[in-house]
């Protein structure tokens, strides 16, 4: 069994699926080919074949599902609706499911598939790493079994917290011990119910192509900046006020290729200045990102700052959030993190350049969107890759129902 500690606040998040869609053209698809490969692929990654077990204490771990419930379909579908569909459902994870994956084939020989993960299957390189496995497979290639590998406690020790964190974490635990209960799956399942009868979200992806996407990689090159912290300067370019902006990170110590949640993440506060060029303010936002980047204490900050909360007051923090439950303790501390009221104003994600191959014998990946989840101290979310020297940059937000 693994402790779940540093990604506890995403156990009770009412929105934690990741959604990732492909176009894949090639010879021609058959559904029984097409499910075997993704059974095959489940059974490479022993985090797919877990479940979730919460104690009487209130302590969840990852517990061995000889028979996970992750499952494919095959249907025609368009992102935005089977998003709005799909998020709504809460994944079972106490039956270990974290992956759904729903398939369309064209009778011109190309599939469309769209992968929806829970994040404590994994992070957005986790759900590249499980779509690369399961095109090889497609294409008679064997998987190769990875173990799951996850940030524990005690390997964050070395970070070390600002004097305001340590302070908040104590006081906050302190003052949860007088109001503590423990919830459960059927508590998380009333508050799916209760949330999303009046909250639904929407979904826009933009598209670049080619020849406009390498004239901003080149001018990025020539300034010495990276294409993350260009695109946050033509985000933002129109809004007048300071942003707060977080951007998550790739926390992989040892570049692993396997399915868990190891991202992190960094925030900067930056309001574009009309008076300068666009190169000018995306240099600024740029240098801001890379002095939290270089620094460790500031790159795993929020995995240790989170992982100090006692596990059932960032259950509640997030509860309070859906309006489930209410406590003066979770009720304060949901608003010092953001949950709700005061959260991000932008939620990034770039994959980049696809770590991932395009080619898979007769195979070829032809075209990649990614929506993050609207997680519960985001506001716009905004998730980006490139493949085939293509752009995909998808928002994805709340859109309160009439």
């Amino acid at each position: 069994m693994y402790k779940i500690e540093s990604e506890r606040g995403d156990l009770f998040d009412i929105n934690m699926m990741i959604a990732m869609q492909i176009k894949v053209s090639g010879k021609s698809f058959s559904e029984k080919e097409i499910a075997e490969a993704f059974n095959d692929s489940i059974s490479a990654f022993e985090i797919l074949n877990c479940k979730i077990i919460i104690d009487n204490g209130g302590n969840a771990f990852y517990d061995n599902c000889p028979q996970s419930q992750n499952n494919i379909n095959f249907k025609d579908f368009q992102l935005a609706e089977l998003i709005q569909e799909q998020e709504r459902l809460r994944f079972k994870l106490e039956n270990g499911e974290f992956l759904r994956c729903f398939v369309s084939l064209s009778d011109n020989n190309e599939m469309k598939a769209c992968f929806l993960m829970h994040h404590l299957g994994g992070d957005g390189k986790s759900l590249c790493y499980f779509i690369e496995a399961f095109l090889k497979r497609l294409n008679g290639e064997k998987t190769q079994y990875r173990k799951a590998i996850f940030f524990e406690k005690e390997e964050l020790k070395d970070i070390k917290l600002p004097f305001w964190a340590s302070l908040l974490t104590k006081k906050y635990n302190k003052e949860w011990q007088k109001e503590s209960r423990v919830f459960d799956f059927e508590d998380m399942q009333k508050a799916y119910e209760q949330f999303w009868q009046t909250h639904k979200t929407i979904v826009r992806n933009e598209a670049t192509e080619s020849e406009e996407l390498n004239q901003k990689l080149s001018e990025c090159k020539a300034n010495k900046i990276g294409f993350t912290s260009y695109s946050i300067a033509e985000i933002i370019k129109d809004i007048p006020s300071k942003q707060d902006i977080g951007l998550a990170v790739d926390g992989r110590l040892d570049g692993n290729r396997t399915m868990s949640n190891q991202a992190t993440g960094i925030s900067v506060k930056y309001a574009y200045n009309n008076r300068y060029t666009l190169i000018d303010n995306a240099k600024a936002i740029d240098k801001m990102m890379k002095k939290k980047l270089q620094n460790k204490n500031n790159k795993y900050f929020i995995l240790r700052f989170m992982s100090e909360f006692e596990p059932t007051l960032l259950d509640a923090v997030n509860l309070e959030f859906t309006g489930y439950f209410h406590s003066k303790t979770s009720a304060e501390l949901a608003r010092l993190l953001g949950y709700g009221q005061n959260t991000k104003d932008f939620s990034i994600t770039n994959l980049t350049r696809l770590d991932i191959p395009t080619e898979y014998g007769d195979y070829k990946l032809t075209d990649f969107i990614f929506a993050p989840p609207v997680i519960s101290y985001g506001k716009n979310i905004v998730g980006m890759a490139t493949v085939n020297g293509h752009l995909n940059t998808t928002y994805h937000n709340y859109q309160q129902d009439k």
